[in-house]
């Protein structure tokens, strides 16, 4: 074996904390193309949601290491860190070896929020959720409360590798048939908004619009695969929704009813409802309580160039001027205050991603509503790749400081 580099172990290192924190392919690739450069070596990596290969040297004589990494979520404030960590190795403020033991530090970095507070996120997030979608204040109540059921079993599906593989189902499960028994108490409560608003963070939405994102730049396999992951999730959030609407017709006090109506609340509760949407999501996503405030211009911005454009070009386009303005802001965010775009980019995205559609799209498949399916299934399509082509049009306009 070659004498080790400890550029070498940089970059391999550098590669799995980022894979590790949910940076897609393109920008992963990109990153690290970057500061292979810098530090003078020639090298090529390729990136997949469970792997990444890195090659250094001459084609024929290349040094390939191979890193079985797990998918893992945004988190802000390891990506922030991760900046830094690149930035002081660029000044010169630290070298390579003290850059890698950084990264290290980085990696085994703890949340900056505990159980408690990242399951009463969750629940506010659920029930600014409903009121995005129309629903009344008892629908509102009902999902913020089943949130916090959801919340629960994604801290204690934590504990478990095989508990967790099946914590969509699960959750998705429980959620429906607390809905139908709180529909049997309260005959006046919309079931639809309060099922889907209690799962909307497990909503493979935003893995959804990476995948596209990466087939759009070129990165074909990762696409795919991610894909196809997103799918998945969807699957067993449906399936769990099915098993419990099934289970329900089993107790008499939880008759199947016609669903109602839900009564929509008056137009001034959107904005708190926003206020309250913007801090859950900079918990779920452990951003920095700093970033909270440019969190907040991101998420408004998107939101308003998203309802904008839906007056404009319609529902399915509309969220492309959203995508754009918020790719502008985290691109000038980035360039201005030399932090990654993505603290301002991905809570931004979650406002706008196609989750919803994509559920109420299998429901409709469930139900055997084949044209309805469809339907909704090409809506969904249509928003995400508005969202990507927004976000790739604001990569031109602004070019970003650097790809992360």
């Amino acid at each position: 074996m070659p004498a080790a580099d400890p550029r070498i172990d940089f970059l391999i290192a550098l590669g799995r904390t980022l894979h590790e924190n949910g940076i897609p392919a393109h920008r992963l690739e990109d990153t690290l193309g970057v500061a292979a450069e810098r530090l003078g070596l020639r090298a090529e990596f390729f990136s997949t949601p469970t792997s990444l290969i890195s090659a250094f040297g001459e084609p024929g004589s290349q040094q390939t290491a191979l890193s079985r990494v797990t998918p893992g979520e945004f988190r802000l404030d390891r990506i922030v860190a991760l900046d830094d960590v690149v930035e002081d190795l660029w000044s010169g403020a630290i070298t390579v070896e003290q850059a890698q033991e950084r990264l290290g530090e980085v990696a085994r970095r703890p949340s900056p929020y505990g159980p408690v507070l990242t399951v009463a996120a969750l629940a506010a997030a659920s029930g600014g959720a409903a009121r995005f979608f129309g629903a009344g204040l008892a629908e509102v109540c009902a999902s913020a409360v089943l949130g916090l059921v959801v919340g629960g079993l994604g801290v204690a599906a934590q504990r478990s590798v095989t508990v967790g593989r099946v914590y969509e189902f699960a959750a998705a499960m429980t959620a429906t048939l607390l809905a139908v028994a709180a529909g049997a108490l309260w005959p006046a409560l919309a079931l639809a908004p309060v099922v889907v608003s209690s799962i909307i963070v497990l909503l493979p939405g935003l893995t959804l619009t990476l995948a596209l994102n990466e087939l759009a730049t070129g990165h074909l396999v990762s696409g795919t695969a991610r894909l196809t992951g997103s799918l998945m999730t969807l699957l067993k959030l449906g399936l769990g929704v099915g098993i419990g609407q099934q289970l329900a017709t089993l107790v008499p006090a939880l008759a199947a009813r016609a669903d109602v109506q839900p009564e929509p609340l008056a137009d001034w509760t959107l904005a708190p409802a926003l206020l309250l949407t913007v801090p859950a999501l900079a918990i779920l996503f452990r951003a920095r309580r700093r970033e909270w405030p440019w969190i907040l211009a991101g998420v408004v911005t998107a939101f308003g160039g998203a309802r904008l454009g839906v007056h404009l070009l319609g529902p399915a386009l509309g969220a492309l001027l959203g995508a754009l303005l918020a790719g502008l802001a985290g691109n000038a965010f980035e360039r201005r205050r030399r932090r990654p775009a993505v603290v301002m980019v991905v809570p931004s995205l979650i406002m706008l991603v196609p989750g919803s559609i994509g559920y109420r799209s299998l429901s409709f498949l469930m139900q055997r509503d084949v044209v309805g399916g469809i339907d909704s299934a090409v809506t969904a399509l249509l928003v995400g790749v508005s969202l990507v082509a927004g976000l790739l049009l604001a990569n031109v306009l602004v070019p970003p400081r650097n790809p992360l």
